[in-house]
């Protein structure tokens, strides 16, 4: 937000990344449920640069925005976040469900 209580918005390129077409419902906390069309996978070492898009996510829902991500000319809206683990506990990679 700026100091007249807009909304502003920045743009970034992340590069090494894959997204795959799905037909997923979800539910979330409150019950509603939706069907992802894409789910966009983020690598903490291969994708660059590095968004926490945790942070992202929840920065654009607090001031009751959505995070939009473009691929291939195709914009979507980012639905959910899940931060994944590898099997010593570190954090690995994002998975983004998208609509």
């Amino acid at each position: 937000m700026d100091i007249y209580q807009n909304p502003t918005y920045s743009t970034y390129t992340v590069k090494n990344v894959h997204i795959q077409p799905t037909n997923e419902a979800r539910k979330t906390t409150d019950n509603t449920e939706c069907t992802l069309r894409s789910i966009l996978f983020v690598d903490k070492k291969h994708s660059k640069p590095f968004l926490d898009w945790d942070a992202l996510f929840s920065a654009a829902h607090n001031i009751g925005g959505d995070v939009k991500v473009t691929v291939r000319s195709v914009v979507y809206t980012v639905y959910s976040v899940d931060a994944l683990r590898d099997d010593t506990d570190l954090f690995h990679h994002y998975e983004i469900g998208l609509v």
